[in-house]
């Protein structure tokens, strides 16, 4: 084989960086390692669950030899320009519209492959020559929905790669004071609003008694005014608070945690994986900012409509729900706590101070995440090699 093109499809901070990335950074060492020439393309597919920073903040990784932004994406998948390429390649399907992956493949003259994680590729399938399924139990059920067995394989989760330097530290309450770690989104507008509720909420522990140690996780795709912003807020409203404002290596600094406070998202499927005992919260004041899947999105952007709209719609779903928190909807029980519902921080900070003082309840929900087997080292390895190989095909 004399070179081939990887074109990974996807867009959003949490498929970016625990699905693109550690398949990205595998590609490459493959590809090094077999001495064979790769040109690594990311194309940002159009998604709701974007922030916005998404292009800038790949672009300084240096991983990518080129990026497409969504418009751009959009245009080449509908037959605006950019016919066919040269050499041997491969699509593969890490988040996002599958449609648009499948239409940009076949414009591309490549063939395609999608990493799935539910079943709503079933309806697709017909797009991909190849399905990474991100356990045996998705893969059981894509084959119950008449996907063809033959073109399903299980990989497991590339995002267990994605912290793979990152082990869980053993308590560090035994240290000193408690570590509390909070994460209160990587977009910008529900960082804007769940950090002063949450630091507010870590303040009002201290009147029960219960003084920890704060980190508050920073997304590098949330933009620095913000930062910047809330982070002036409170100083300002808990300046005895003690806390650290965490944007370099955030998955050490959440080993070293004895709690972890979070929103629902990709976060707690990783969180899971390495194994740190962590909370759900759902205030539901906090609605208008949350996101919605498909249609329902758009329209909550439209400015006659705007927050009313979404948290009718969020409210919606959450009726729909049975489990707001991965790993809990993965085991089909309620491994870690969801606290859905309207909590002051006073409300909240009580529930969070049960927590910090009952090592054994915690111990038990990190014995419990670990025993879900939801991390699968070398997944990404697996995806990358099986889309460089269906590259090799076409050489």
């Amino acid at each position: 084989m004399t070179g081939v093109r990887l074109i990974l499809s996807g867009n959003g901070p949490g498929e970016l960086t625990g699905w693109i990335a550690p398949v990205a950074r595998a590609a490459k060492r493959l590809a090094s390692e077999a001495g064979t020439p790769l040109r690594i393309t990311l194309a940002l597919s159009p998604s709701q669950f974007a922030g916005g920073r998404e292009l800038e903040v790949v672009r300084a990784w240096q991983l990518f030899d080129e990026v497409i932004p969504p418009a751009a994406v959009v245009r080449l998948a509908f037959g605006a320009g950019g016919d066919g390429q040269d050499g041997p390649g491969a699509l593969v399907h890490l988040g996002g519209d599958l449609s648009i992956s499948g239409r940009l493949a076949a414009r591309l003259r490549v063939p395609a492959a999608a990493l799935a994680e539910t079943t709503l590729i079933a309806r697709r399938h017909q797009l991909f020559r190849r399905i990474f399924a991100v356990s045996s139990g998705v893969a059981d059920r894509l084959a119950g929905l008449a996907v063809p067995a033959g073109k399903i394989t299980v990989s497991g989760d590339p995002r267990s790669d994605a912290f793979a330097e990152a082990p869980r530290i053993a308590a560090s309450s035994e240290r000193g004071r408690p570590v509390l770690s909070l994460m209160p989104g990587s977009r910008d507008r529900f960082f804007a609003v769940m950090t002063p509720y949450l630091t507010a909420a870590a303040d009002a522990m201290e009147h029960l008694g219960v003084r920890a140690r704060v980190n508050v996780i920073v997304s590098e795709f949330l933009s620095p005014s913000t930062v910047d912003r809330v982070r002036a807020e409170v100083a300002q409203d808990h300046p005895g608070l003690d806390i650290t404002w965490v944007g370099r290596e955030p998955w050490t600094a959440v080993g070293f945690s004895d709690l972890v406070i979070t929103i629902p998202g990709t976060n707690t499927l990783e969180l899971a994986m390495l194994g740190v005992p962590f909370a759900v919260v759902v205030e539901e004041e906090a609605l208008h900012v949350a996101p919605l899947e498909g249609m329902a999105e758009w329209i909550a952007r439209i400015p006659a409509l705007g927050p009313a709209f979404r948290r009718a719609a969020a409210r919606g779903v959450l009726r729909r729900l049975k489990y707001v928190a991965l790993p809990n909807a993965r085991a089909g029980r309620m491994v870690v706590p969801e606290w859905v519902g309207r909590w002051t921080p006073e409300d909240l900070a009580k529930r969070v101070a049960d927590l910090l003082n009952d090592p054994a309840r915690r111990e038990a929900i990190a014995a419990e995440l670990r025993g879900l087997g939801l991390r699968t080292p070398g997944a990404a390895e697996h995806v990358a090699a099986g889309a460089l190989a269906m590259a090799e095909r076409m050489s």
